[in-house]
């Protein structure tokens, strides 16, 4: 048996999107998938279907279904409450607790299935590993297919290798409106394509295909979607595998199955009416009746379309195939006008139920299944054409060209109903052939996307520096910027199309040089847009006058209103001329000491004057070397002694020299200044400059 946790996953996916179709919402739906042959023993005692309840009998196979060959016990109304029952005598080895809620009866059914049968997986042996293998198909699809052999021996595999790559076949649906989805279909929008030519970026919206004016219509899948419905390796189990069946009519089988098939599928809908005439177009047609009535339900049965397409409402005319319904706004119609058309061949035009529903079959099978297009996938995906050359045959259309339905769901959609007729009436062990196709170059596995969200990451204007770009256009990508050099500051701001978006790489730029600023749009789903604004600096640079402090700033001097400070103990004066003509060529330094002496060689000490001329202004700065509070340029015990005795007030400090004593620089001068030189002159401690 497939692995468990896949069947979960395509069963919880299946009811998901089902139970949205009608409205039931599922609180935890956990279990895994239902053949033919398994046994289901309902809480009582009675035996069939594996229901909770027959009330749900509407829906197939059931809220359990297993894999083929598999049994199953399931316990309902409540009275198990944990996996550990103590009712072992009804299943000893339970495996996933269940349980199904039911919208319209407010009610959740619950229950327990068996573990003791369930197999993750088969051991595919030999002689089917060679008859596989003989038949040409890859070892990728060997243990799904020996596990439907070993259920359905009457069943028959035949490989139809395609001779095709399988990315190139993928690439080929992807042209066009061949591959559509409805977006109630789309998992938010994780399954639709949103190139340019499937989203319009600029009015933030998908691109309709298909029932354009419907409040549902249909919009274009990605590549990975497509690719995930075209790999036949996903549709190897009982539910799916009927899109793979030969479509021919089989008079072998019993009618009376086959009728009670086609009610089954009918069930419930106006098209339960017409069995009779189904059956007598599969005769007349040979096109077998199963297919054609899942085809029927799948295109007209209980659907907004269907009172218009089969009720002669429109020009009286009636199309149970939705034959020629495609593209535009009212495919329906466009379908009904086909059926207009007068050919003799198809019972055309159809201005009667049973025209159209024979007349219909014969034009399916003169289209379709003598062109070789002869299961529901290969009217999908016409991709026989080398397989029919190697078979001798002359085909009648290229690959790729000539494909009956535009939805991708479609012939796992018809399989499932297919199957539950077969099913519902004992018919899954007749005898089978399925046209099953093979690719160059497969991939190991594909799977459906599952990052969802809006995709448009597409911006609506740019604004540099309170000035929107002119012009803009979100599907232009590089903008040029001319900045004034001497303003060179620059806001950058953007706003999204989407209000979904989000914006980084904006804000406030001090440019420097000619540079590329990045603005990174990214979209609900995590798809990015980068926008580039390419910034030059323009204009001559205009050299403002260096005044007396720039001179100081630049030359890293550190400067007040009256001193200059920070420079350390024992330097030399003349580091001081050095720095300021460094930053300012132009400057005149004068230095002298504190008796205005010139001074130009020695230590600089606190007292000691700078005289700096800069073009007409002249500024006058006395030096502190702060500890150094005799001026003589070093910090030693006289200088202790002089705070000390200003703190006592038995002498006053002033000017320059009370600046220098005021060591820890907090404006006042107290005992631990003093303290500070003491430590300095121990070893102990620096006094900072």
């Amino acid at each position: 048996m497939k692995n468990i946790y896949k069947c979960l996953f395509i069963f919880i996916f299946f009811v998901s999107s089902f139970l949205f179709i009608n409205n039931v919402s599922a609180k935890y739906t956990a279990t895994v998938f239902n053949p033919s042959g398994a046994s289901c023993n309902k809480y009582g005692g009675s035996t069939g279907y594996c229901y909770y309840n027959q009330d749900l009998s509407w829906y197939v196979p059931g809220v359990v279904w297993l894999d083929t060959g598999d049994e199953v016990t399931v316990l309902e109304d409540g009275k198990h409450a944990n996996i550990e029952s103590n009712d072992k005598s009804v299943c000893s080895d339970y495996y996933v607790w269940t349980s199904f809620f039911f919208a319209s009866k407010s009610t959740t059914y619950y229950g327990y299935y068996c573990n003791a049968n369930l197999r993750s997986e088969i051991e595919v042996s030999d002689e089917l590993k060679q008859e596989f293998k003989d038949a040409g198909f890859p070892e990728s699809y060997w243990a799904d297919l020996a596990l439907l052999k070993e259920a359905h021996p009457n069943w028959n595999f035949i490989a139809v290798d395609t001779e095709l790559k399988f990315s190139d076949v993928v690439t080929n649906q992807t042209y066009g409106a061949k591959s559509l989805l409805r977006r109630s279909m789309s998992n938010n929008y994780a399954y639709l394509d949103y190139g340019e030519s499937s989203f319009d970026y600029k009015n933030d919206t998908y691109i309709a295909y298909d029932d354009t004016t419907d409040s549902d219509p249909w919009y274009l899948a990605n590549y990975d979607t497509i690719a995930y419905y075209l790999d036949p390796r996903n549709f190897l189990s009982d539910m799916y595998i009927f899109q793979f069946e030969t479509l021919s009519y089989n008079s072998n089988v019993d009618k009376t199955k086959l009728k009670n098939s086609i009610n089954t599928i009918f069930e419930g809908d106006y098209l339960l009416k017409f069995t009779d005439y189904f059956l007598e177009a599969a005769e007349l047609s040979g096109v077998n009746p199963i297919y054609l009535a899942s085809l029927s339900k799948e295109e007209v049965g209980n659907g907004s379309t269907a009172g218009t397409a089969i009720s002669g409402t429109y020009n009286k005319m009636y199309n149970f195939y939705n034959i020629g319904a495609s593209g535009g706004a009212d495919p329906v119609y466009r379908g009904l006008d086909f059926a207009a058309n007068t050919d003799e061949s198809t019972l055309r035009p159809w201005n009667s139920e049973y025209n159209a529903i024979v007349g219909g079959a014969k034009w399916i099978y003169d289209m379709y299944l003598s062109a070789g297009q002869d299961t529901s996938y290969f009217k999908k995906y016409n991709v026989v054409y080398n397989y029919l050359i190697a078979n001798k045959k002359t085909p009648e259309y290229a690959n790729y060209e000539h494909q009956y339905m535009q939805n991708i769901k479609a012939p796992s959609s018809e399989a499932t109903t297919t199957y539950r007729s077969y099913y519902a009436n004992s018919m899954l062990d007749l005898s089978y052939t399925f046209y099953i196709p093979v690719y160059d170059d497969m991939p190991d596995e594909t799977k459906l996307p599952t990052t969802g969200g809006w995709p448009n990451n597409y911006l609506s204007s740019i604004t540099l520096n309170g000035n929107k770009i002119s012009g803009f256009d979100g599907e232009t990508t590089t903008y040029n910027y001319n900045l004034d050099v001497n303003n060179p500051t620059l806001k950058i701001s953007a706003t999204p199309i989407s209000s979904t978006a989000k914006v980084s790489g904006t804000g406030t730029f001090k440019i420097t040089k000619n540079t590329t600023k990045t603005i990174k749009v990214t979209a609900e789903n995590g798809t990015v847009k980068k926008y580039k604004i390419k910034i030059t600096l323009t204009g001559e640079k205009t050299e403002e006058p260096i005044d007396v402090v720039t001179t100081l700033n630049n030359a890293g001097i550190k400067n007040g209103d009256k001193y200059i400070t920070g420079l350390a103990v024992d330097s030399d004066i003349s580091i001081i001329k050095e720095k300021i003509l460094s930053a300012n060529s132009t400057a005149k330094v004068e230095l002298k000491n504190s008796s205005d002496k010139e001074k130009n060689s020695g230590i600089v000490s606190t007292g000691d004057k700078v005289i700096i001329t800069v073009g007409e202004e002249i500024r006058t700065y006395e030096i502190v070397i702060y500890g150094d509070v005799n001026g003589d340029g070093k910090i030693k015990a006289v200088d202790y002694v002089k705070i000390k005795n200003h703190i006592m007030e038995t002498a006053t400090l002033s000017g320059v020299y009370k600046e220098a004593a005021d060591v820890d620089k907090n404006g006042k001068i107290k005992a631990v200044d003093y303290v500070k030189i003491k430590n300095h002159i121990m070893g102990t401690g620096t006094v900072s400059q």
